[in-house]
């Protein structure tokens, strides 16, 4: 099978999932309301324009979405400007190894093309992938299949043929919608995911390697 592969950014790429966390609960603290994890983590993977809505209605805010998200790009630019940004273990190490079978590679996250580009930037990734596709390219963000669909179309191999490497329920969704085989990564700092619609489930990235060299492996005919 002729692959291509797919990464969300956030929990799979760098461990930055607690630094969104801290953005929200800043944003919703901001606001007037006593945010804490809790209350953010039902949220993991959602995308700006569906995330903000769903916190003003859960929450019963009084600000207007733009101005929930002019906060979030705020706290956004301060926190990652100046915090530690580093690939997550194993990251590189598997990037290497698909970049020696050929197997292309593109970002599939509901982050802003700029968060993208400036993480990937920092953390000297940008060479191992040739599309980016963010949560501002397509209609609906995950778990619809939209971002998904996306990347097959840009990496020019069918849904079937791709996989998906996401650490959130809501992202398994949408690479599942989208027909992909994903890869469910447990990150240990994005707290109470649920694998159960994942093809695989894996808690380090050296265990990827031996799924993907499988899955690409050509198929066996059957003698009659």
């Amino acid at each position: 099978m002729t692959l291509a592969i797919a990464f969300d950014m956030d929990g799979v790429l760098i461990d930055s999932q607690p630094l969104h966390y801290e953005i929200d609960i800043a944003v919703l603290k901001a606001c007037g309301y006593p945010a804490n994890l809790e209350t953010v983590t039902p949220y993991t993977g959602v995308s700006n324009p569906d995330r903000w809505p769903k916190y003003k209605q859960t929450l019963s805010l009084s600000q207007s979405v733009e101005r929930l998200i002019s906060l979030q790009n705020q706290f956004q630019t301060n926190i990652f400007t100046t915090a530690s940004l580093s690939p997550i273990d194993g990251i590189p190490e598997l990037l290497k190894y698909l970049n020696s079978l050929n197997i292309p590679c593109a970002v599939a996250s509901s982050s802003s093309q700029e968060l993208i580009s400036l993480v990937l930037s920092r953390c000297e990734l940008g060479q191992y992938f040739t599309h980016i596709v963010s949560g501002e390219d397509v209609q609906a963000g995950k778990p619809a299949p939209d971002i998904y669909l996306k990347a097959a179309k840009v990496l020019g191999r069918p849904p079937e043929n791709c996989i998906a490497i996401e650490d959130s329920p809501i992202g398994i969704l949408s690479a599942k919608n989208a027909g992909f085989t994903c890869i469910g990564y447990k990150n240990p700092t994005t707290h109470g995911q649920d694998f159960t619609h994942a093809d695989h489930v894996v808690s380090h990235y050296s265990q990827c390697h031996e799924i993907i060299s499988r899955l690409s492996a050509p198929k066996r005919e059957v003698q009659p």
